[in-house]
C-alpha cells in the first residue's frame, strides 16, 4: 500500500493507474488524511462453472445423437 498526495496524483495519474492495474492499492491523500483509495478491478471469473469432470463421467449408451439422426434420414428417403 502506498500513500500519496492529491497533488501528485494529477500530475502522474497514469503513473498510478498503471500501478493499480498491476495490483497495487494506493491511498491518496489531502493534508495527510487519507481521502480516496485507488484499486485494481477485481477479475471476472468465469460465469459458466468447470463442466470438465462432469463431463468425463457421462456415457454414452446405444448410438450417438449424430449417427442416430443420419440413420433417420436415410430412413425417411425411402
Amino acid at each position: 500500500m502506498k500513500k500519496v498526495q492529491v497533488n501528485e496524483v494529477r500530475e502522474k495519474l497514469a503513473k498510478y493507474l498503471s500501478e493499480a492495474e498491476r495490483g497495487e492499492e494506493i491511498i491518496i491523500t489531502k493534508h495527510s488524511k487519507p481521502i480516496a483509495r485507488l484499486l485494481p478491478v477485481e477479475s471476472k471469473t468465469s460465469e459458466f462453472p468447470d463442466l470438465s469432470e462432469f463431463r468425463e463421467k457421462i456415457t454414452v449408451k446405444g448410438k450417438s445423437m449424430s449417427e442416430e439422426v443420419s440413420e433417420m434420414r436415410r430412413e425417411e428417403r425411402y
